[in-house]
């Protein structure tokens, strides 16, 4: 199975992170992402009166985090790709793996 998460989607799930790790609701939050070529994909969060600095594995992490929380994926059983596909955008792309039996 594969899914597509738009911009909106990662930033939202960036949101959720944010609020589970650094307390706060997901919708108080504020997160802007950004890649560039020498450091790879990245975002910058603000959680209330704290500002936090994602990793482009944390941004990673977070999309896993959210389809555990609300879809009830296993997140080890996925594979999530970050995409620059133009200059305007940032996506992820998530295949999940069959289960190990």
């Amino acid at each position: 199975m594969q899914l597509h998460f738009s911009e909106q989607d990662v930033i939202d799930a960036c949101c959720v992170y944010v609020a589970n790790h650094h307390g706060g609701r997901p919708e108080d939050a504020r997160v802007e992402l950004w890649y560039d070529d020498g450091r790879g994909f990245g975002a910058y969060a603000q959680a209330g009166w704290r500002r936090v600095q994602l990793t482009e594995q944390q941004i990673v992490d977070a999309v896993a985090e959210y389809l555990a929380q609300y879809h009830n994926f296993n997140p080890y059983e996925l594979d999530i790709h970050l995409q620059f596909p133009d200059e305007s955008r940032i996506e992820a792309y998530i295949v999940r793996r069959d289960p190990v039996v």
